[in-house]
Formats: C-alpha cells, sequence, structure tokens
C-alpha cells in the first residue's frame, strides 16, 4: 500500500468543519478531477453510507465505489473502496487547536500492475498530492469566508 497525506489549518469550530466535509455535495467544489461524487441509496451520510465516485487524473477517468467506515462527529470520518480498479482506503481527521482545527486529509491505496503500476503511481502522486493541497487551501478559504 502507498500512503501519502495533506494538512492545514481552518480557524473554524471542528463541528463546522465537519459539517462541510460530510455533505458530499462540497467535494466537487473543492477537489480537482472529481467528476462524480453521489448517493448511492437514500443514506447520504454516516457510516454505511455508500458513494459513486469517477476521478480524472492525466484524461483517464477511474471510477469506484467508496463506503464510509467511521464517523465520529466532530473528530473522523474514513472510508474504504468497495469495488473499482485500486482498492484504497482513507479519511478526514479533525483536531481542535487554538481556536480552530486542524484537518488532515490522509488516502492509501495498491496501485494495479505491481512494479508497473508502482512506476505510474509515482508520477501520478505528485498530481494527486497537489490536488488534495489544493483542495484543503479551498476548503480553508471558503470556511473561513462563512465564518
Amino acid at each position: 500500500m502507498r500512503r501519502f497525506s495533506a494538512r492545514t489549518f481552518i480557524r473554524r469550530p471542528a463541528e463546522a468543519v465537519f459539517d462541510f466535509i460530510a455533505d458530499y455535495r462540497n467535494v466537487p467544489k473543492v477537489l480537482d478531477g472529481i467528476s462524480r461524487w453521489e448517493p448511492l441509496g437514500r443514506r447520504t451520510s454516516g457510516a454505511g453510507a455508500r458513494y459513486e465516485v469517477e476521478m480524472r487524473t492525466f484524461g483517464i477517468s477511474v471510477g469506484t465505489v467508496l463506503k464510509l467506515d467511521e464517523w465520529q462527529r466532530p473528530r473522523r470520518i474514513s472510508w474504504v473502496s468497495e469495488a473499482g480498479p485500486i482498492p484504497q482506503a482513507g479519511g478526514w481527521n479533525l483536531t481542535p487547536r487554538n481556536g480552530g482545527v486542524d484537518v488532515e486529509l490522509e488516502v492509501s491505496y495498491r496501485p494495479p500492475g505491481a512494479i508497473l503500476g508502482n512506476l505510474v503511481a509515482d508520477r501520478v502522486e505528485g498530481l494527486v498530492r497537489r490536488r488534495l493541497q489544493s483542495a484543503l487551501q479551498r476548503m480553508r478559504r471558503e470556511l473561513e469566508r462563512e465564518g
């Protein structure tokens, strides 16, 4: 498994940041490359909610089904993939500090194709890391503007 993370500090209460993250409609607003993030079924939040997700990287579209497996308001939301070509897991960790909250987004995945997959992953990870950090910066700007 390959792992990476991005972090930021947001000057808002942990509950406000958690609620922003928990609203699936905010994902496309902040995360470049996501062309679909839609609930599968009636459940749209909480552990057990499932989403159909599609991401474009280097012009290639990759789809997956993600299931929320942890929901601890206002501290953590995590997911695992149920279907798709790239097994993955990840989560949001929120830690209150000094009138705001430290936000960490972590992702782990297994690239397909062993050695070749790892070579491709080395090139793609830089782009994905930049996208995650940009997403956190956009999220911070939007939440701090609301506050």
